[in-house]
């Protein structure tokens, strides 16, 4: 079995994740406000909460919804929707690069209050439930997480939960990040820093989804 395409498929996965999730989102949002007026366990309960309902979000796919798409024949169209949702989102954020980058969007507002002990279950719960809100968050999740689900079937159980792992890397790559910088009160990288950061992911979600659509125009449909 070509363990080297399991690979790619893998780090595919994590290159994606991490794009998409440094695009400030609701779920970000939320977590930044939390550190402002509650703290960083605050934060971090928040975005807990959205890491567990990508977890349960994927077994859903995977034990679910890709294996009913691949038995009514739509698993044919996950592609290409995955490569014009992807060339989409690339071309997007390379042109708001410089505006994303002009007003800090990857920053934090001031300087937190201190740590206490609080209840950390409504932040928890916001994160579990503002994703569920944001029909962007399902949208990716039933084209390009589940061509990613998809591919992963090939090598089985080991496909599927390496490629959740690429999942969670992508997403935990930028939370602690995000978390350190909402901790200390201010912005994670530079304007010129995080420019360039957003436009070489966008360059790289577009040739991602040049290679979903090429893969799709040049095999067919499957």
């Amino acid at each position: 079995m070509d363990y080297s395409s399991l690979l790619t498929v893998v780090l595919s996965a994590f290159v994606v994740t991490l794009a998409t999730v440094i695009v400030p989102s609701p779920s970000t949002m939320a977590a930044s406000r939390y550190a402002v007026s509650h703290g960083t366990r605050a934060a971090a309960a928040c975005l807990s909460g959205v890491v567990i309902l990508d977890i349960l979000v994927f077994l859903a796919l995977a034990v679910g919804f890709e294996p009913m798409l691949f038995r009514v024949g739509g698993h044919r169209y996950i592609l290409p929707l995955a490569a014009v949702l992807l060339l989409g989102a690339g071309l997007f954020m390379v042109i708001m690069a410089p505006r994303d980058a002009a007003t800090r969007l990857i920053s934090s507002r001031g300087k937190e209050r201190a740590d206490k002990e609080q209840n950390l279950h409504g932040p928890f719960l916001a994160g579990l439930l503002i994703p569920l809100a944001n029909p962007g968050y399902w949208i990716w999740w039933t084209t390009v997480g589940t061509s990613f689900i998809h591919a992963a079937r090939r090598w089985g159980r080991l496909g599927l939960t390496l490629v959740l792992l690429g999942f969670l890397g992508g997403v935990i790559g930028w939370y602690i990040p995000l978390l350190f910088a909402l901790r200390r009160g201010r912005q994670i990288f530079s304007p010129r820093v995080q420019q360039r950061i957003l436009m070489v992911l966008g360059i790289g979600m577009m040739g991602f989804g040049a290679h979903l659509l090429w893969t799709w125009l040049h095999h067919g449909p499957r």
